[in-house]
């Protein structure tokens, strides 16, 4: 599989909700209540409590590998 294939199979997905620090770390909480666990990020301080967007690579039941992050 070459790298452009590999890129296109990868697990991606774009979340919004309120950026929150669980028990388990870094997360957001989308409206409906899901919690994702965000990997390789580390947000300000002031985005704690805000509507963010964060887009990266699935890589768990509800875990996500960001590559972005930002306040909506």
């Amino acid at each position: 599989m070459d790298g452009i294939q590999a890129f296109m199979s990868t697990n991606r997905m774009r979340i919004s909700g309120r950026l929150e620090h669980l028990p388990r770390g870094v997360a957001i909480v989308t409206a409906a209540g899901d919690q994702w666990v965000l990997e390789d990020v580390d947000p300000e301080h002031d985005h704690f409590g805000n509507e963010v967007t964060a887009e990266g690579q699935v890589v768990g039941l509800d875990r996500l590998r960001v590559d972005w992050l930002g306040e909506i």
